[in-house]
């Protein structure tokens, strides 16, 4: 009897360790990929090189480079299948609108709300997110809320995510289904 508990408790262990190995394995793609997308910091100018650039240049600091909206789209895609969504609260708009179709829920909502919401289509993942899937282009030519959206279905289940952006590349809503047919198809 206690072989077989040891041996089991050993092999929940190996389980355990081969999950958070795939998790991390998975979290530094995604952070691999983010971080192509951003610029590489220079090192820190001294002390004297700061005075004298605010000396010989009293200009505004730029703003952040705005991310395209294919960029967008990729970290969109690469956050909702790797399931590490926390960074995806930096790419709306706040207040951001979540939708869960035929549902009450859930209306204005702060990014970490909307960002917590995406557990509810957790279960269909991976998620197709070409545009030029056909069940994705008659949804989107069939129903006008998603005529102009980046929408995603579900590999192995029904379950439907769809993300509406605006003219800065910044996500303004949220629209999730746990079944895309709930849309005229």
């Amino acid at each position: 009897m206690k072989k077989s508990l040891i041996a089991l408790a050993i092999g929940a262990a190996v389980i355990l360790l081969a999950a958070a190995g795939y998790l991390i394995f998975q979290n530094q793609k995604l952070i691999t990929r983010l971080s192509q997308t951003s610029p590489s910091p220079s090192p820190s100018p001294s002390p004297q090189e700061n005075i004298q650039k605010v000396q010989e240049s009293p200009q505004l600091t730029p703003s952040p480079k705005t991310m395209t909206l294919s960029e967008l789209q990729e970290n969109i895609e690469a956050s909702v299948n790797s399931k590490n969504t926390q960074a995806m609260a930096t790419y709306m708009t706040n207040p951001v609108s979540v939708i869960l179709q035929a549902t009450e829920c859930c209306g204005e909502q702060t990014p970490d709300e909307a960002v917590a919401q995406l557990s509810y289509v957790e279960p269909g993942i991976p998620f197709n997110f070409d545009q030029k899937n056909e069940t994705i282009k008659n949804l989107k030519s069939k129903n006008p809320e998603l005529a102009g959206t980046f929408v995603a279905i579900s590999q192995n289940m029904e379950y439907l995510v769809a993300f509406t952006v605006n003219n800065q590349n910044k996500i303004t809503q949220v629209r999730f289904a746990v079944s895309w047919k709930l849309f005229t198809y």
